[in-house]
């Protein structure tokens, strides 16, 4: 007997933008990401047939900011999952389309995987500056999904996240 589990799993950022004035009426900032896809991941292992490994991806976070007038800096949290116990941020939870258990996974700053992106009470903000005029940044977000998460279903995963940007002239 083979046994076959696909998982397939993304994470696709909502986004709520906070900002305080930035000078004229056309100046601004937004915020962006190019989202998180995991792809198949392995809940069991069977010695010599299956092997369960942490699954992990890779997103860039973007910063565009228009007609600033003033520089200064920018934080961006990232909120709670909408589901599961917890604080939501420690631990976040994906969905499965097909229902069952949540599926465990969580964004960091790092690639180390060591420094939880939170709301800066729980986890780390990212952040950077903002000079005058236009500009455009980005910097990497690391997603990764444990191993061994025995109780899954086969099926799709997904959430949706919100990353509020704070603008500090």
């Amino acid at each position: 007997m083979k046994f076959a589990w696909h998982f397939k799993t993304s994470l696709t950022a909502a986004l709520l933008l906070t900002l305080a004035a930035v000078g004229p009426a056309q100046a601004g900032c937004s915020v962006s990401s190019s989202g998180l896809a995991f792809g198949a991941y392995q809940p069991l292992t069977f010695a010599g047939k299956l092997f369960s490994a942490d699954v992990t991806s890779v997103a860039d976070v973007a910063v565009e900011c228009t007609g600033i007038a003033t520089g200064g800096s920018y934080s961006i949290a990232l909120g709670s999952s909408t589901v599961g116990g917890g604080d939501g941020i420690s631990t976040r939870y994906l969905t499965n389309a097909s229902g069952g258990d949540l599926m465990r996974f969580n964004i960091h700053t790092d690639p180390t995987y060591t420094s939880v992106w939170g709301n800066g009470t729980t986890g780390s903000l990212i952040g950077g500056s903002i000079p005058v005029g236009d500009s455009n940044q980005s910097q990497p977000v690391y997603g990764k999904i444990p191993a061994s998460q025995h109780t899954l279903r086969a099926g799709s995963f997904a959430a949706t996240l919100t990353m509020t940007l704070t603008y500090n002239p």
